[in-house]
């Protein structure tokens, strides 16, 4: 038997990440391999069928510093002969520690795109300083640390990467724009490196999706302010809302920012808004919605954009990243790409959309052959590539 183990420092399900490891791990068992998960604990949302499956094994911790996340990987890669360990997307800092003490090959997958961390970081000093405007010394003062701490961010996010990268067998990207961001950011040769594009996959379809949609547009995620921005998908529903009220925009998902935008939606007097809190079953939603809206700041691959290709619900969203661009190319083809962060032109191409049925259609039907490049059948293959070059190396 092959041994894989998949690593992740938030608990399990949690994200992206979470759901990434699940979809590969759903191919890799039927192929033969033994899948170890080590997180940090896990909770009600894990599938029923990973907890049942005898070749599943999880493996939780609670608190460990870095240092001591990494001695316990090297212990679980011993004790269970790990042939591959994947690194999923959070830092570990002592990695090298992992590579020194045993002898599994290491994978690092980046699922962000290049350097989110330092732009996070900026953008919530950003923000702060949005939030200050009637105190323009305090400001002006956040305005001048965040311009002093850019540099610094982005320099020490170069030597976390190269870090990984230089105590991995592979690095992964989730496009080939973000791989060639990363080569010339560390510097590397173009054709003499360990670094990879892996999409995240997209599974089969949990049931068959419905041809005819409602009028419904549709957002899925958490709600947060640094990153997704929902408040801004709002202000565009209150630009389109009098013109359309047969459609109804549902937001579906929770976070901290929660109750801000119920209030704000309250404040713009939105009639047709509902928030339905965050669901294990979110393909009921896609079945129905025409169109589905993302409003981040930043993105890396953004999983929400190719479920909606799958179900038919025409995605939109600013070219905020490479990824998201790639998945939503050609506009008006695949999905609809807005200059950032233009919500009068957002509201106008939304408008559009709910306007022309037949455009909705064609571009639902085209998103169900472009979907079909990210499936779990051509992911799974080329990790089956990449593990067994690994192995056989």
């Amino acid at each position: 038997m092959k041994n894989i183990a998949f690593v992740h420092r938030s608990p399990f399900p949690n994200g992206g990440a979470e759901k990434v490891t699940i979809d590969l791990a759903a191919w890799l068992v039927e192929r033969g391999w033994n899948i170890f998960i080590i997180a940090k604990t896990l909770d009600d949302r894990l599938p029923k069928w990973m907890s049942d499956h005898e070749n599943i094994t999880f493996l939780c911790y609670n608190s460990l510093s870095h240092r001591q996340l990494a001695r316990f990987i090297v212990e679980v890669s011993k004790l269970h002969q790990l042939d591959v360990i994947v690194i999923q997307g959070l830092w570990l800092r002592r990695l090298d520690i992992v590579r020194r003490k045993q002898q599994a090959s290491i994978i690092y997958c980046n699922h962000g795109m290049p350097f989110w961390q330092c732009i996070k970081k900026i953008r919530i000093c950003g923000q702060m300083r949005e939030r200050t405007a009637k105190w323009p010394i305090l400001g002006h003062a956040i305005g001048w640390l965040s311009y002093r701490l850019s540099d610094f961010f982005r320099r020490r996010t170069i030597r976390l990467y190269k870090m990984s990268y230089n105590n991995s067998d592979v690095m992964s990207q989730l496009c080939d724009a973000y791989t060639q961001q990363m080569i010339k950011a560390l510097r590397l040769s173009p054709t003499n490196n360990h670094l990879v594009t892996l999409y995240n996959a997209q599974p089969p379809a949990p049931i068959e999706y419905a041809s005819e949609k409602r009028r419904e547009v549709l957002y899925v995620g958490r709600m947060s302010y640094e990153d997704k921005r929902v408040d801004r998908l709002l202000d565009i529903w209150h630009r389109v809302e009098g013109r359309f009220p047969d459609w109804q925009l549902r937001i579906v998902g929770d976070g901290r920012e929660r109750a801000n935008l119920e209030a704000q939606a309250e404040r713009l007097g939105l009639k047709h808004v509902e928030f339905c809190g965050a669901t294990a079953t979110p393909h009921l939603y896609y079945n129905t919605a025409s169109i589905l809206c993302l409003t981040s700041t930043f993105e890396g691959w953004g999983l929400v954009l190719t479920e909606a290709q799958q179900a038919g619900v025409v995605p939109m969203a600013f070219a905020c990243s490479e990824g998201v661009s790639e998945i939503l190319s050609p506009s008006w083809e695949c999905g609809v790409l807005i200059e950032p962060f233009d919500l009068d032109t957002y509201a106008a191409a939304l408008a559009r959309l709910m306007s022309e049925d037949e455009l909705r259609r064609q571009i639902a039907a085209n998103c169900r052959e472009k979907v079909k490049a990210y499936s779990i059948e051509k992911v799974g293959e080329r990790w089956e590539e990449l593990l067994s070059s690994l192995i056989n190396k």
